[in-house]
């Protein structure tokens, strides 16, 4: 009974501050609604995996063996878009059922729901935002993100259910000529659902910044501030956690330089402070970000490396990581028939005990390929392929634990109408100026998954 309570105190503020912020941007915006566009989306695929489950390398007492098979994914959707010269907008709504044939308990399903909104306030502000609510009944859900996601975080070994939620809001004004200014305030929280026993996170974040513009760079100070709650983990040495709690912040500086017509860089430094409530113990440590960007109407790609300190919610641990991405999504013909979408990472990461020291450690690989045609204006047929590797030295679920698993896919995606049909969703600029910003930007899909919108928000 007093899990439950806990639960129901993480999940409902979350849970009613999405719902209230949508309603909101939604009846603020109600002229925009006159014309809103609905799709059908659906995706089918085909696939075949060597570790069905994710299970270990080594097998652990309690754990399923390694197992391959074959198993199918189907995605049904529906979207809700409208847009007018002051708002561009998107509410849709994905179910993905994953069938094993030969292990049916491995199977699994999941709800999501997206909204996103980006609106122009004044002609000096906007405002952008994103919320995402996920419902799963496995973890292993979040193994067949989209291949240009460029995702990568450890997972635990053992099952359960989840429920996830983000709510993501920036405010940018040009205050003065050159002279720019944001706010941005998120929230994150995980929470296991239907009697799993798992962490539970809640984390909300807080940015303020201020940024003077030149000709092709852009250089700019930020104050950040996260703190995270975390019930039920498990320390590096096996050991209940009890309840965590923690602060992260301090200032960041950064540099913008646009290169050329489609390429723009990013590098932000700074330090930062980590501070256990409990035990009062902490450390400083340097935050480090350097990203390269291409970007054209059809297509981008991002390369970057950081050195940070993150919350993984899956998990319920905090890991100070060195993490290298490269992902994309490309077409490669003028018309788009064909399309090319991919990521790779690699995390490197420490667990840090309740006295802030670091432990175990815990890598992470992820490569994912997809290759698209598109035989019809709306429908998308293709391969995908992708290996995750975790490499951990602890072996105590549902700390994360050692595995390999690869995955082939051959599936189509059908989105009637089309996604030239309708209004699609914003892109916010990376570059100083602000070229790359498109409110009409086609959003291709992969086959494999349905491509959703990221909650993320950009400056």
């Amino acid at each position: 009974m007093a899990a439950r309570a806990v639960r129901h105190r993480v999940s409902g503020p979350a849970g009613y501050l999405v719902f209230a912020i949508v309603c909101l941007l939604i009846v603020r915006s109600r002229t925009a609604l006159a014309g809103p566009k609905f799709q059908a989306t659906g995706d089918v695929s085909i696939g075949y995996t060597d570790n069905i489950q994710s299970a270990p390398d080594r097998p652990i007492p309690g754990q399923l063996p390694k197992e391959p098979g074959a198993f199918a994914l189907l995605s049904p959707g529906v979207v809700m878009a409208f847009a007018n010269p002051q708002t561009v907008q998107r509410l849709s709504y994905t179910y993905l059922y994953t069938l094993f044939f030969s292990r049916n308990s491995a199977s699994s399903s999941s709800n999501q729901l997206d909204y996103h909104g980006f609106y122009d306030l004044s002609p000096r502000t906007s405002l952008l935002v994103g919320a995402t609510a996920v419902q799963s009944n496995t973890y292993s859900s979040v193994l067949f993100a989209p291949p240009a996601a460029g995702v990568v975080n450890a997972l635990p070994p053992n099952g359960g259910s989840f429920l996830a939620a983000n709510v993501n809001e920036i405010v940018s004004s040009d205050i003065a000529p050159d002279w720019r200014t944001w706010e941005n305030v998120s929230m994150t929280m995980q929470t296991p659902v239907f009697g799993t026993v798992a962490p539970e996170t809640l984390e909300p974040a807080a940015r303020l910044g201020i940024e003077r513009t030149f000709l092709r760079d852009a250089a700019g100070l930020e104050g950040r501030a996260d703190y995270t709650v975390i019930r039920n983990s498990i320390l590096p040495n096996g050991v209940p956690a009890g309840v965590l709690q923690q602060i992260v912040a301090g200032p960041i500086a950064d540099w913008r330089h646009d290169w050329g017509r489609y390429f723009t860089s990013r590098v932000e430094s700074g330090p930062l402070r980590l501070q256990r409530l409990e035990t009062d113990t902490g450390f400083w440590f340097p935050h480090v970000l350097a990203t390269l960007a291409y970007a054209t109407e059809f297509g981008d790609a991002q390369l970057s490396y950081g050195h940070t300190l993150t919350t993984n919610p899956l998990l319920g641990q905090s890991l100070l990581v060195d993490e290298a991405r490269a992902r994309g999504a490309i077409p490669l013909t003028k018309k788009g028939e064909l399309l090319l979408a991919g990521s790779f990472g690699y995390q490197n990461g420490r667990l840090l005990d309740a006295n802030s020291n670091l432990a175990a450690h815990v890598d992470a690989i992820l490569a994912d390929a997809a290759f698209g045609w598109q035989a019809l204006p709306a429908v998308l047929v293709g391969v995908r392929y992708q290996h995750i590797q975790q490499i951990s030295d602890v072996r105590v679920p549902p700390l994360p634990v050692s595995f390999v698993r690869n995955a082939i896919l051959i599936g189509a995606t059908v989105k009637l109408p089309p996604e030239s049909d309708m209004p699609h969703t914003y892109r916010a600029p990376l570059r100083v100026d602000r070229t790359d910003e498109i409110r009409d930007a086609v959003e291709p899909a992969t086959p494999g998954m349905q491509q959703p919108n990221s909650a993320g928000t950009g400056r």
